[in-house]
């Protein structure tokens, strides 16, 4: 799968240097990740490929980034852009019937102070919070959201079955 799967990692604020071989990290959590979504359904072809873009950031520069693209002046843990049209995605066969060998999934930014401090306010190992993070943020990639009740409770059922096999313990029991 290491091949079938290019993620751009940037960072970009120099804070994130201070967790030794975070991008190795970062790009086989994404690996383990992808593997229980449904973007595994493509990836079944040897010859197709993945490739999404991750930005490691600070405070300061995502709250610039969400005002810009959210018109919300503050800071969050983490915004997802996906480069696919939601309503695409959000077909049960999509990833099965796609008539390309390359999709490029979209952006994930995660900010670096506001992930710590969850973790420590809310008693979390760094690393499981960063893993539910991104995982959160592949599934909005792949279509998936949180507007409604509903939507929510599938998504935070998805997240919590993937991250148990990864023995992560559930992010919303705290």
């Amino acid at each position: 799968m290491t091949k079938q799967l290019e993620i751009d990692i940037l960072i970009k604020s120099k804070k994130w240097q201070k967790y030794a071989e975070i991008e190795d990290f970062i790009t086989k959590t994404c690996q383990k990740l992808i593997k229980n979504t449904k973007i595994n359904d493509f990836l079944q072809n040897k010859k197709n490929k993945i490739e999404l873009a991750i930005s490691l950031v600070s405070d300061a520069q995502i709250k610039k980034i969400n005002y810009q693209f959210r018109d919300k002046n503050k800071t969050t843990d983490v915004l997802s852009f996906p480069a696919i049209d939601k309503k695409l995605l959000q077909k049960s066969d999509f990833f099965k019937n796609l008539k390309t060998s390359q999709i490029f999934l979209g952006d994930i930014v995660l900010s670096l102070e506001t992930i710590e401090l969850e973790a420590v306010t809310s008693k979390k190992n760094f690393y499981h919070h960063l893993t539910h993070l991104i995982l959160h943020s592949i599934l909005h990639l792949t279509g998936f959201d949180h507007k409604n009740k509903n939507d929510a409770k599938k998504m935070e059922e998805i997240e919590i079955e993937i991250l148990q096999k990864l023995n992560i313990w559930n992010p919303y029991k705290c």
